[in-house]
Parts: structure tokens; sequence; C-alpha cells
């Protein structure tokens, strides 16, 4: 069974002050709260976060620029670790913040696509027909042998969205990086989001749109300045966050 337990949880991101900082720093309309020490500034990215995410949950994450997303997504992915409180996670993550992440421009796509086999535990036994998928799904053709570096920038996206058929995990964490592609490879990156959609047991999704959240979630974290604003049902939360910004604008 999977789960992310987590329990009254702070993050927060240290800086050194400068003199230029001085003793007070202007409250922003976005951005986590920042406390100034006698040395260094206190980045509170997240403040007291209590919630449980269980199998079956597809979970979207909404918030302003600096709400805190992004350092709630890491530490769902077990990249962070937090100040105080406890998180437990239980079950194969797989975060999906940027597939590309990693890709070496001297090697070719086959090269690549093996290397990000074993970077994501595809069995040895099952990594030749992996990476034949990936290369029948990006079109590549010949170009696949080649060294990426000699790809055009359209060539490099078809590889990496093509990498999505490598993806395994029961917890799938997505930042929202999947852009403008290539039409002619849309509908089979959509049928690949699909599928690792349906197979994983926990979704955490970040997004700003309200289409991507209506049509893969069912309930919504709503964070505000790194507080839980609010996590209920993806209907009720969007309307309630769209109005808040309304009348903040």
């Amino acid at each position: 069974m999977a789960k992310i337990e987590i329990k009254n949880v702070s993050v927060s991101y240290f800086m050194r002050k400068s003199k230029a900082t001085g003793e007070t720093l202007e409250r922003g309309a976005v951005g986590a709260q920042i406390l100034v020490g006698r040395r260094y500034l206190e980045i509170a990215a997240l403040r007291d976060v209590s919630l449980s995410l269980k199998d079956g949950d597809r979970v979207g994450l909404v918030g302003t620029n600096g709400s805190g997303k992004s350092t709630f997504l890491k530490l769902c992915a077990g990249a962070l670790a937090p100040q105080s409180g406890s998180i437990d996670i239980r079950g194969v993550v797989s975060p999906q913040f940027a597939l590309g992440a990693g890709l070496r421009q001297e090697l070719s796509g086959r090269q690549n696509a093996e290397l990000k086999c074993l970077y994501l535990g595809v069995p040895l036994r099952a990594v030749a027909d992996y990476v034949n998928d990936v290369k029948n799904i990006s079109g590549l053709g010949s170009y696949f042998e080649l060294p990426i570096r000699s790809y055009s920038a359209g060539m490099k996206s078809r590889l990496v969205m093509s990498l999505l058929r490598l993806v395994r995990g029961e917890i799938l964490i997505m930042d929202e990086w999947v852009n403008a592609v290539d039409p002619s490879l849309s509908e089979t990156v959509g049928g690949l989001q699909s599928q690792l959609i349906e197979r994983s047991k926990i979704l955490l999704l970040a997004s700003h749109s309200e289409r991507i959240l209506k049509q893969w979630v069912n309930r919504v974290i709503w964070l505000e300045q790194g507080t839980l604003r609010a996590f209920g049902p993806v209907d009720t939360i969007l309307t309630e966050y769209q109005s808040w910004i309304k009348r903040r604008e």
C-alpha cells in the first residue's frame, strides 16, 4: 500500500544576510515569508503543513509563485528533509520534475535511453525492449544512433517526451513540465501520461491549468506563502482559489 503521511512539517532555506539587506524586508504579495535573523535570512518555504495521501488519491497542487509548491513536491519525493515535523513515504516514488535532466550530449539517443533505463530502475532483462520502444515512439530513425549534440531542439524534445515510456513507480509526482509538443507526438505523449497515471497508486501534480487538473485529479491542495490554505474536492478548491486570485488582483 502506498501512502504519504505529513505531520506538522516545516521547511526553510537560509541565506547569509548582506549589508544591503538591512534589518527589515518589505512583505511581498507573493513568495514565502522571509524572517530576518542576526546573520541569516530564513525563507520559510513550508510552515506547519499536515496532510495524508493514500492509495487511489489523484491530487493537484495550486498556489501563486513562491507559495511552496516546488518545495512540497521535493519533500514528497524524498529529495528534501523537513526542519521540523515528520514525513512517512511508503511506496516507490517516481518524481518527474525534468525528464531530460542528465542527458549527455556526446552520447547517442540509444545510449542516453539505456542510461535512463538504469537510472529509473528498469530491469536489465527489459532494457533492450524499452529502448526500442523509445526509438519507435520518438520517430528519430537513424538519428537515434547519433550523438544528441547533432539534434535540433525539436528532435531533443522528441527524445525527452519518448522517455516517458521508461517511467515506473507507485507514487507519481509531476511538475507541469510538458509544454509544447510536436503535433505528431502529442497524442502519443498524452497516451503515455494517461497510462502512467492509471498505473500509479498516488498522483501528485502541480499545474496552473484548470483543464489538466479537472482531467487528472479529484482533490486539490492549495498552498499560500508556505501554509496549507485548503485541501478538498477539485471543483470546490479551484473555485475558491480562482475567486481569491480575482479579489487579490
